[in-house]
């Protein structure tokens, strides 16, 4: 039942289930266009901890991996490119090659380090067969580093 001196609001009559609210209190918002501003959504638990991705560190070490071996293999082709000065190998095999023949009398093939780098009294060995099936072994020693000069010798 509504008292008209209260403006309209409803009174609570003896009998009724539950007393109305009290004059001025507020009931639920009544917003047309969903919740009311300052409401706060429903309770959600909370998201479990992202999980980290190790993406980035697996290229990194990729990388780095390549470009490891990429060096590598520059400095095993071309030992000049990345620092130093070295004896080319091919020419050093075939003159002490014919060197010795002259020498010794009998053809040799010859293998050197592939890497020999100029530093004045650097020593290197060197081994080969000759015709007759011998094996040889020989030592290439620097002189000179400036003038890229050495000598051989049987140890």
């Amino acid at each position: 039942m509504t008292d008209p001196r209260d403006g309209g609001f409803p009174v609570w009559q003896p009998g009724e289930h539950s007393p109305p609210p009290p004059h001025g209190a507020f009931g639920p918002a009544a917003y047309p266009f969903g919740p009311a501003p300052y409401a706060q959504p429903p309770w959600q638990p909370p998201l479990p901890p992202a999980r980290k991705r190790r993406r980035g560190l697996a290229a990194v070490l990729i990388v780095v991996g390549v470009l490891t071996v990429g060096v590598a293999v520059l400095w095993v082709r071309y030992p000049t490119l990345l620092g130093g000065t070295v004896l080319n190998r091919d020419a050093v095999e075939r003159d002490v090659a014919a060197q010795f023949r002259e020498r010794e009398g009998v053809a040799v093939r010859l293998g050197c380090p592939t890497r020999m780098t100029l530093t004045t009294g650097a020593a290197y060995s060197c081994t080969g067969t000759t015709d007759k099936g011998e094996t040889v072994r020989l030592r290439i020693t620097i002189t000179d580093a400036q003038k890229a000069t050495y000598t051989w010798s049987e140890p």
